[in-house]
């Protein structure tokens, strides 16, 4: 297992970029921080690496994972269509020079393999905050992100330190930052209905989401 450290989440060089999203490329594990708490990474297409972050987390096979992208036109090929109130969404929250962490549900792509989103017609993303993450993703692609933390566990990880040693140590790469991170996981918004419903609040919160879709008339 490499262990990478980064000062500045928003000023990577480009070196590290490249030898963090080779590893991504390669279909290794990663453990990268994000805008919210540190997470357990891979390339969102790869079944084999997929599988293995099911079996270091101990996670159901039926829980998706959330899927981040750099930018809207990595929506292409995952999604099927976007609801008036995910356009509104994704306009105000996520088409900025630093996205909010809001995570929607869409429908997934017709032609988007059932094992990326565990047999579910839904898909969740986020458009990732990090400039670190977007950088990484310019150069692999989309990467799936879930807390690195034991399913069930009630630990959100701000520090490398916080993350159990038994997933350390099943991993192929840790990207460690100096400074703790805001340990607020992302809400999560299932926009494939008319009124968004919420599955998870964190930061963004719900009734701030629903004034403005009110107050815009998108719904």
């Amino acid at each position: 297992m490499k262990t990478i450290e980064v000062e500045d989440l928003d000023k990577v060089d480009t070196t590290t970029i490249e030898e963090i999203s080779s590893y991504i490329r390669q279909g290794k594990i990663a453990i990268l921080p994000t805008g919210t708490v540190y997470g357990i990474s891979c390339i969102y297409n790869n079944k084999i690496a997929l599988q293995k972050i099911y079996e270091i987390k101990k996670r159901q096979k039926n829980l998706p994972f959330i899927i981040l992208i750099s930018k809207l036109s990595d929506l292409d090929g995952l999604i099927d269509k976007k609801s008036k109130s995910a356009i509104a969404l994704i306009e105000i929250y996520w088409n900025r020079l630093n996205p909010l962490p809001l995570t929607l549900i869409f429908e997934k792509s017709k032609s988007l393999d059932l094992f990326i989103t565990s047999g579910s017609n839904k898909i969740a993303i986020r458009r990732a905050e990090l400039k670190l993450l977007q950088s990484i993703i310019d150069i692999c692609g989309p990467i799936i992100s879930t807390s690195a933390n034991i399913s069930g566990q009630n630990i959100s990880p701000k520090l490398v330190e916080e993350i159990p040693q038994e997933i350390r140590q099943e991993v192929d790469l840790i990207v460690s930052y100096s400074r703790p991170l805001s340990g607020i996981a992302s809400t999560i918004l299932d926009t494939t209905q008319k009124i968004p419903s919420l599955i998870r609040e964190g930061e963004v919160k719900y009734n701030e989401v629903l004034d403005y879709l009110k107050a815009t008339k998108k719904i």
